[in-house]
């Protein structure tokens, strides 16, 4: 078998496999894990209260005071850092969906080719889809969890498409995700 013969061969069989399966480009949606900020977060503790404790000039009730006032700073310093982070990643998802036919007559369905978001806390829009190729029809669920494109032939023939959908976190997600990552981290950081 010649090289081209193999390289054709192969060419094919990535088609084939290819033809309804979706890709991750390189795109890193994840956001940086909380250990990151832990012991930044210790040291600002430890400077809140050495810098209070050092204070002759106020009671214990004042000393607490300026320790919460202190300390809900730092929570919403942190708060506001990662809804910013969470907010700037997305990743870009693709399906490529074909549809063959041999037949002279008639219209030939095959139906949806169809990329999922990566998790449940993101979605995707209308407007942050795209098709390159031959595109029969988009879909998007309601909930934003997956984009689909439709794939029909009339009569003898091959179409071929390839459907991208941007996937980025939803804010009610990102609220939730946030409130808990505070609460989780300066528990850890008060220890």
């Amino acid at each position: 078998m010649t090289t081209k013969a193999i390289l054709r061969n192969f060419l094919s069989v990535c088609a084939l496999v290819l033809g309804t399966s979706f890709w991750v480009s390189g795109q890193n949606y994840s956001v940086a894990p909380l250990k990151d900020f832990l012991q930044p977060n210790k040291d600002k503790h430890r400077i809140i209260l050495k810098a209070i404790e050092d204070r002759t000039d106020l009671t214990i009730a004042q000393k607490l005071v300026l320790y919460e006032s202190e300390m809900s700073k730092l929570k919403e310093a942190f708060r506001t850092a990662r809804k910013t982070e969470y907010q700037s990643k997305e990743v870009t998802l693709s399906v490529e969906k074909s549809c063959t036919s041999a037949s002279s007559g008639g219209v030939k369905d095959c139906g949806y080719g169809t990329v999922n978001a990566p998790n449940s806390d993101m979605y995707t829009r209308t407007d942050w889809i795209k098709v390159i190729g031959t595109n029969k029809g988009t879909t998007v669920a309601p909930d934003g969890s997956s984009a689909g494109l439709k794939m029909t032939v009339a009569g003898k023939g091959r179409n071929f498409g390839t459907l991208y959908a941007t996937f980025r976190y939803k804010p009610e997600s990102i609220s939730t995700l946030v409130d808990k990552e505070t609460v989780d981290l300066f528990n850890q950081v008060v220890l």
